[in-house]
């Protein structure tokens, strides 16, 4: 009986080993350290000695946050640096003991219910794949037969959990009635998003939860006594084995339509101008416009010319935009733009050049279930321009310079942009394959 009690030493100590890794305390961890190295190699042997030895299963997990749309892994993003750094700091100490077997490794993976449930589903299942990636090249001698991946879509759980026990949630009750109804994934979304005091508030407050991977190590402590250790039993692995980990060649993601651009024209100058805008990622935007109405009126009495040509940049608000979002909703911008001019009121006209600068105001709203959208604009700049006086002939066949006059320069600060456009994105369908690549 001492015999089998000295093999047994080791083990006991190991699992006491164990169980101070599982609190997170540098301290623990200290203790746990200096314990591991005392018993050595002769733990393993000493098991492997000891007839009908028992084990006990743990579980830690580890969650990774990922931005707006995105699948790679962002260390300055909130604080998965210090996650990672925990991680592989714990894991590797842990696995440092060959007492300890690593069973299995899960990574759940998700996205957040907002956006296109196929988009999402595709995005989850990336998520997963980065956090494999990650854990495969900082421990390459883990058994990769023992990766698990459960990409779950949209994470409709995480939502749920956080509308019960959040009660400053706006709307609350209603929003329960559609969470729990079995509407399709998309179109409770579309109802979500119409809900909008309380879609802003879980956007603001709740859905980066949602957008993540939990990584959880399963790990076998070998023990003498059953009761010998305290700690969660391991649930039952309701996940299926990664076979998506294999699958990593282009072509096998879901297609979705991309905005690559909008074209518009100003209301208020009707078909006489053209312009296109470009998102840059989410809340960014760049265009240009080409004016070039051409009037006369009256057999030359009125003149209304010009050729003018602007470009302009915007910031469109909103935290959590989305591929549907772009060029939507409020933006500033600054804008500039030069041209050349005749205007001609009866024996009176000028004609000249022009610079404008100024800052604007953007608001755009979609129309006709986003194949049109109306966009509304003003700003406020400065114009310079010189300027030559001419006087028509009686016959307003010809016009004569004013003599003497060379030119004039005016200067002008105040409302110089406005437009009542109607606009029309421009999409292409794109296919997400190997690396996310479009």
């Amino acid at each position: 009986m001492c015999s089998v009690l000295r093999k047994s030493l080791p083990v006991i100590l190991s699992a006491a080993v164990f169980m101070l890794w599982l609190p997170s305390g540098s301290a623990a961890r200290n203790a746990a350290d200096s314990t591991r190295s005392s018993v050595g190699a002769s733990c393993e042997a000493a098991i492997s000695a000891v007839p009908g030895i028992l084990t006990k299963t743990f579980k830690k997990q580890y969650t990774i946050f990922f931005r707006i749309n995105r699948y790679d892994i962002d260390t300055a993003f909130r604080d998965n640096a210090a996650t990672l750094r925990r991680m592989q700091r714990e894991i590797d100490s842990l696995l440092a003991d060959g007492t300890i077997t690593a069973d299995s490794i899960s990574i759940e993976s998700a996205a957040s219910p907002d956006g296109r449930n196929s988009f999402n589903v595709w995005l989850a299942r990336k998520r997963g794949l980065s956090a494999l990636s990650f854990l495969e090249k900082r421990h390459p001698d883990i058994d990769p037969s023992i990766y698990y991946i459960d990409p779950v879509g949209e994470d409709w759980d995480t939502f749920r959990q956080v509308v019960y026990r959040d009660p400053d949630i706006p709307d609350r009750d209603r929003l329960i009635g559609l969470m729990e109804s079995e509407l399709p994934n998309d179109e409770k979304e579309r109802r979500l998003r119409k809900m909008n005091s309380a879609f802003r508030y879980i956007l603001k407050n709740h859905v980066y939860l949602m957008r993540a991977s939990s990584v959880t190590y399963n790990v076998s402590v070998p023990m003498i006594l059953i009761g010998a250790v305290d700690g969660p039993e391991m649930p039952e692995l309701d996940i299926y084995r990664g076979d998506f980990k294999y699958c990593r060649t282009p072509g096998e993601g879901p297609s979705a339509k991309k905005m690559i651009l909008a074209a518009r024209t100003n209301l208020l100058m009707p078909a006489l101008n053209v312009g296109i805008e470009v998102p840059v990622k989410y809340n960014w935007s760049v265009g240009a416009d080409y004016y070039f109405p051409w009037f006369l009126a009256r057999n030359n009495k009125y003149c209304v010319e010009m050729l003018a040509w602007f470009v302009d940049g915007k910031y469109w608000f909103g935290r959590d935009r989305r591929e549907e979002d772009k060029l939507t909703g409020h933006a500033v911008g600054v804008y500039g733009g030069f041209g050349y001019y005749d205007f001609q009121w009866l024996e009176s006209g000028h004609q000249g050049e022009f610079l404008d600068v100024g800052v604007d105001y953007t608001y755009s709203i979609p129309l006709a279930k986003d194949r049109l959208r109306m966009e509304f604009n003003i700003g406020l700049g400065w114009i310079y321009t010189v300027a030559r006086h001419y006087t028509p002939t009686d016959d307003w066949s010809e016009l004569i310079k004013d003599p003497g006059i060379r030119h004039r320069k005016y200067h002008f600060f105040g409302p110089t942009r406005a437009s009542v456009s109607f606009v029309v994105p421009i999409r292409m369908k794109t296919r997400y394959g190997k690396g996310g690549a479009e």
